[in-house]
């Protein structure tokens, strides 16, 4: 519940600008990728935004989510194929839950989540976990292109891009995180930029997360990048 009002007010949302987008490509054959998609709203809300129809996948390492309308793959995308741990959020699920431990090590920002949800007594549980890369990955699946590429990996979402340099070529929009703390965001967003602009994307939205930020120091904000032609 706290969730689904965290999503709703203070999440930020790129699907009016990627639908009314993808709507008018002459191309039916529409793949998206979201990764970290915990309960699965990016993808449902885009969905419905749609006027063609398109094979969602949807990626997440947490094996406790369900989700009622879409296949979980339990998997988590990095810029290596090894054995990695992952750090479950128990307090608070929605954020927090990643490889990266950026928002783990913040103690303002856990403990004033800790308080919001009443969750006091829970902290992170560890997974030792096998990453995949998102070009080995689409390589094994025979997937040649990717319509959308949503990144939410909470501090992560670098890494994840690493790994798909070989996709990046064929993909038309990337909607991704950035987070860090304070005194390295600015670096983070250099990277994340540079990563995509060396495959002909450009910035075409941003906005910032400034409920990451509040009680916390960190500070994170969402870019939705496009490329006008593959």
């Amino acid at each position: 519940m706290i969730y689904d009002l965290v999503d709703k007010v203070l999440m930020n949302n790129f699907n009016e600008t990627i639908s009314r987008k993808i709507n008018n490509f002459k191309n039916n054959n529409l793949i998206i990728f979201d990764i970290g998609c915990y309960q699965g709203n990016f993808s449902r809300s885009l969905r419905k935004l749609l006027d063609k129809t398109a094979k969602f996948y949807l990626f997440d390492p947490n094996p406790s989510l369900k989700v009622r309308d879409f296949n979980i793959i339990q998997l988590a995308f990095s810029n290596k194929i090894k054995m990695q741990n992952y750090y479950v959020n128990l307090s608070f699920p929605a954020a927090g839950s990643s490889i990266n431990t950026t928002m783990k090590d913040d103690k303002s920002w856990n403990f004033t989540r800790k308080l919001i949800t009443g969750n006091l007594k829970k902290d992170y549980s560890k997974l030792n976990i096998k990453t995949n890369t998102v070009d080995n990955f689409c390589n094994k699946e025979q997937i040649k292109h990717i319509t959308v590429l949503k990144i939410d990996a909470e501090g992560h979402d670098a890494e994840i891009l690493e790994g798909a340099k070989i996709m990046l070529i064929n993909t038309q929009f990337v909607q991704v995180e950035v987070l860090d703390a304070q005194k390295y965001y600015n670096k983070k967003f250099t990277k994340i930029k540079k990563i995509l602009e060396k495959h002909n994307f450009r910035i075409i939205e941003k906005k910032n997360i400034w409920s990451v930020g509040l009680f916390s120091n960190l500070k994170a904000c969402d870019l939705l990048f496009y490329k006008d032609s593959l």
